[in-house]
Parts: structure tokens; C-alpha cells; sequence
């Protein structure tokens, strides 16, 4: 005979799950807005370089985290909300929501700190090789990656959040 199925979680914790959910994709949303918008032009010896975001391969990797993040997200949302309509959680969602919140959260926390790191890294390298007439491009450029970075931290630590009640739920239900 089956296990009777788990009890379903009280409607304020439903309420906790969407808005954690919704939080991650604000916070993917702006990081991909800032991230994609980062652009400076540099000017040093009266020669003008432009450098955009897409130059860097550390931010090229945060913004694929944000991008994937983001379709997890808005995914999930659709999931979250249609359980607190419907009462009823689909058995596949439980796995759904254990590895999906589990690989995207490693994913975003890759991505902050890729972010982070090169951010630090190639902002000092850079005012140590150039000689520049002003360094506020630059402290721009880099102010905006450090910036994204946060927002990918923070969805990151939302992700986390919700990975702790998925594997909750997870356990629940197997041991139901």
C-alpha cells in the first residue's frame, strides 16, 4: 500500500516560496540590465577605447548565470503560482524544485564570484598599465560590475533559501 500522500504546506509558507521566488528574479532581472548596459569608452593619450561588458569572459559567465537564472526563475514562478491557485503540487515539481534550486544557486554563486574576483582583478591591473587622464570611466565600469555581482549574490542567497525548504520538502515526502 502507498504512503498517504505529505500534508501540503500552510498557504503563508506557499507565500514565503513565491516571494523568494519572485525576489530571485528581480534581482537576475537587474543584473542582467546592468551587466548588458556596461559599456565605458576610455581615453588615454588621446586614444579613445571602447570596452564593453562582453569583453570581459568573467562577466560574459555572469550574465549566462543571470540569463539561465532568470528562465528558472520566471519557470518556477509560473510552478509556485499555480499551486496556490490550484491547491495541488504536481509529484514532479518536488525534483524540480531539489536539483533545480540546488544547480542554479551554484550557478549564480559561480557567477558572483567570477564577477567579484575579475572585477578587483582587472580594475587594479588596469590603473597599474594605463596611463589614464581620469580615472572615473574606469571606477564606472568596474562599479557597475561589482554591482551586477551583488545582485547575483543576492538571488544567489534567495536560491539558497528556497534549495533548504525544496530538500525539506523533499525529505518530507520521501519519508511520509
Amino acid at each position: 500500500m502507498a504512503p498517504p500522500p505529505p500534508s501540503p504546506p500552510p498557504v503563508s509558507l506557499k507565500v514565503v516560496l513565491l516571494l523568494l521566488r519572485v525576489l530571485t528574479g528581480a534581482f537576475l532581472v537587474i543584473t542582467v540590465i546592468i551587466l548588458s548596459t556596461n559599456s565605458v569608452t576610455i581615453e588615454s593619450d588621446g586614444n579613445a577605447l571602447k570596452f564593453h561588458f562582453k569583453d570581459v569572459y568573467a562577466y560574459r559567465y555572469m550574465l549566462s548565470a543571470a540569463v539561465i537564472g532568470l528562465l528558472y526563475a520566471v519557470v518556477q514562478i509560473f510552478f509556485t503560482i499555480s499551486e496556490l491557485a490550484t491547491g495541488i503540487k504536481n509529484p514532479i515539481n518536488y525534483q524540480l524544485d531539489f536539483y533545480g534550486d540546488k544547480i542554479i544557486s551554484y550557478v549564480a554563486a559561480t557567477g558572483s564570484a567570477a564577477g567579484f574576483g575579475v572585477s578587483k582583478d582587472l580594475k587594479d591591473a588596469f590603473l597599474a598599465l594605463v596611463a589614464l587622464d581620469s580615472t572615473e570611466p574606469v571606477d564606472k565600469f568596474f562599479s557597475r560590475g561589482y554591482a551586477s555581482a551583488s545582485m547575483l549574490l543576492f538571488a544567489f542567497l534567495c536560491l539558497a533559501v528556497l534549495s533548504v525548504f525544496s530538500s525539506h520538502a523533499m525529505a518530507k515526502r520521501q519519508f511520509s
